[in-house]
């Protein structure tokens, strides 16, 4: 085998791998840098949780509020229809510690009921009267008479409020006009009296103003 046959022969058995491997370029090796991991902050999330009544039973509710204010009027109605003052004769030895005083005018010469007693204011010229259930009597200006002595009891919707002895006095204090006298009236009560049930007691044919 001639030297040229002998070359041709290595270089076809020459592995072919190897001659990839020296026409290839060396390898470049790049490094890719791996960003940190990012902190990710949940939002906290609030819920409000709320109850809402459903309609039919805030319906309920109302009804019955409306019902129950309802029956309460009534019943105020009802007291106040059926308030009545009797009058009888006073219980003996009773204390007065309660005084209610009004500045009143009376109409003169005309008969006033005032609890339970007739009354009427005379003038003559120098002089005022007052006569109680018939009996007359003389006032001068500035003393103070006591006209009556009697026991109250208040009643409504049948049931007793106020039991009480009670006296009138009247303090004269002069004319307004020719046709109306000025006094004080005092009520002294052995028990204590709401001002609006003592105002039962006047009637409204005298102009009363609490003093």
């Amino acid at each position: 085998m001639t030297d040229d046959e002998k070359k041709e022969q290595e270089e076809v058995t020459q592995d072919p791998l190897q001659t990839y491997k020296e026409e290839t370029p060396d390898e470049v090796t790049h490094e890719v840098e791996t960003p940190p991991p990012q902190t990710v902050h949940e939002k906290e999330t609030i819920h409000e949780v709320r109850y809402v009544e459903p309609p039919e039973e805030k319906n309920g509710k109302l009804k019955i509020i409306g019902v129950v204010v309802l029956i309460l009027l009534l019943l105020v109605v009802a007291a106040f229809a059926t308030l009545n003052v009797s009058i009888y004769a006073p219980v003996s030895g009773a204390a007065y510690p309660y005084t209610t005083t009004y500045n009143v005018w009376f109409p003169l010469g005309k008969t006033v009921e005032v609890a339970g007693m007739d009354m009427v204011a005379l003038s003559t010229a120098d002089e005022m009267l007052i006569s109680v259930d018939g009996v007359t009597e003389k006032i001068d200006v500035g003393e103070n008479k006591l006209i009556s002595e009697r026991r109250a009891v208040v009643k409504t919707l049948g049931q007793t409020v106020v039991d009480t002895n009670f006296q009138i006095y009247l303090n004269y204090r002069g004319l307004s006009d020719q046709r109306t006298a000025n006094f004080f009236l005092s009520v002294r009560t052995s028990q204590q009296v709401p001002q609006y049930i003592l105002s039962l007691l006047i009637p409204r044919e005298i102009q009363a103003v609490p003093a």
